[in-house]
């Protein structure tokens, strides 16, 4: 693509992030078991957009603090709101931020036309990476609808409440329920016809 055709190239140059770019490219085309989808690549994309302004107004980015603050501008209107006003207040500019942030489409678009790259999906990635963009989509809706009963004070909870999704595979024969990752890895999820 030409210069500014893509969102991420520009990105990339007016928040002075080029350097991210072979990291970008390494994750995506890692092998099976360290390789990210486009959504997980545009969180962690947006996530370094976001640290790299934070670090600018001075803010801690120690830990998970900026991971910790995209996550919650993700969230419900109300927390996402509360965020973006305290990261307002502290001089990060928040709304250009918010616009600039891609999704995942933009990535695949990047990774493919601007970069002329691709990964190979055979051997059963596209399916895994099916499995993990469900379960992931899964988490993030039940973490919202969670917050929202948490908000409404129809859900208590002592702490912080987090979600997890675990995808099973059952066997129909014998009733064994396995993780369908370890399913996967292993190349069964049952031997009871063996």
């Amino acid at each position: 693509m030409s210069e500014y055709g893509c969102k991420v190239c520009r990105v990339l140059d007016e928040y002075d992030m080029e350097r991210y770019e072979e990291q970008l490219l390494e994750q995506w085309q890692a092998d099976s078991s360290q390789r990210k989808g486009y959504r997980k690549l545009s969180e962690w994309f947006n996530t370094l957009m976001l640290r790299r302004e934070m670090d600018r107004a001075g803010l801690s980015t120690l830990g998970d603090e900026a991971e910790s603050k995209y996550e919650r501008l993700q969230s419900d209107e109300a927390i996402a709101a509360e965020v973006a006003t305290e990261l307002a207040n502290t001089g990060v500019p928040i709304e250009q931020l918010r616009d600039d942030f891609v999704s995942y489409g933009v990535i695949r678009t990047h990774l493919k036309e601007c970069l002329e790259s691709d990964v190979d999906l055979s051997s059963g990635e596209w399916e895994r990476d099916a499995i993990d963009i469900s379960r992931n989509h899964a988490e993030t809706k039940i973490t919202e609808a969670v917050r929202s009963l948490r908000n409404k004070e129809q859900l208590t909870a002592g702490g912080d409440v987090t979600v997890s999704v675990t995808v099973e595979l059952e066997c129909e024969n014998c009733h064994a329920r396995v993780p369908a990752d370890r399913s996967i890895r292993r190349g069964y999820v049952c031997r009871c016809n063996n």
